[in-house]
């Protein structure tokens, strides 16, 4: 798995990431890693960019990208023999998991980390345990993200699976800090949405290019079946609940 996802963040130092904790956090990681840069945001049907930017060229991170021409790592549970580009990472895909409670319980971030053995300070430990909920997960989860545990070693990880008071006080003090997981809203307008994510990756400390435009896609939730049928023209999907997917259509659709 792990030179996996290396091939994977190789495709570009260009990423375009999702704008809540686990894709600031996997950009932090990925700038002391190999110096990658955000040029823009994707959060299911909202892709925002720098200019001169061609999303092609960038590597997708925390999100699960369903074309060809799109490369992605990101982690929630996928459907066989989708249209997830060759060099892209899944942690679902890659083992075939086809169980949704087996599902790969940690955030992107872990991946990361794993993958590319950083070391990872206390602020970030609170942080990447507040990220897509990963150290609450272990009240209902726990022996799912033990046999996960195995499969990704590293301290981070040790630190969720033992669930120390500490760890519970660093992920209570993030929770305070932080109150959800996105930095903007998508009750925004399009102005007021990229103005917000400009000054979260400041205040974040995000090594980042301005982002400039912002385009919405048509989206909706569906059934397998639905799925299945117009796979071919889906960007990016996420199963929600066993079988009910959120998916995003290559339509553009007006925001303003």
């Amino acid at each position: 798995m792990k030179s996996d996802i290396l091939q994977t963040l190789e495709y570009s130092k260009n990423i375009i990431i999702s704008p809540d904790m686990d894709g600031f956090l996997s950009a932090k990681l990925l700038e002391r890693y190999n110096g990658s840069k955000v040029v823009g945001t994707y959060d299911k049907n909202i892709l925002c960019l720098a200019d001169n930017i061609n999303p092609e060229d960038c590597l997708f991170v925390d999100c699960d990208m369903n074309t060809q021409t799109f490369v992605s790592i990101g982690n929630h549970m996928r459907v066989l023999n989708d249209n997830m580009a060759e060099l892209s990472f899944n942690p679902n895909s890659f083992f075939e998991v086809s169980k949704y409670n087996e599902k790969f319980p940690y955030a992107t971030c872990f991946l990361i980390a794993h993958a590319a053995d950083l070391e990872i300070d206390n602020i970030e430990k609170g942080k990447m345990a507040f990220a897509d909920s990963t150290l609450k997960n272990m009240e209902s989860y726990s022996e799912n993200m033990i046999k996960w545990s195995s499969r990704m070693p590293h301290p981070v990880v040790d630190y969720i699976i033992e669930n120390s008071n500490e760890a519970k006080e660093l992920d209570r003090d993030v929770r305070f800090e932080y109150m959800q997981q996105s930095f903007t809203s998508k009750r925004y307008g399009k102005t007021r949405y990229i103005e917000t994510l400009n000054t979260a990756f400041k205040t974040e400390g995000i090594l980042f290019d301005e982002l400039k435009t912002g385009k919405k896609y048509l989206s909706d939730k569906v059934g397998i079946n639905t799925l299945m049928r117009y796979n071919r023209d889906i960007i990016s999907y996420a199963e929600i609940f066993s079988g009910e997917y959120s998916i995003t259509y290559n339509e553009e659709i007006s925001w303003t």
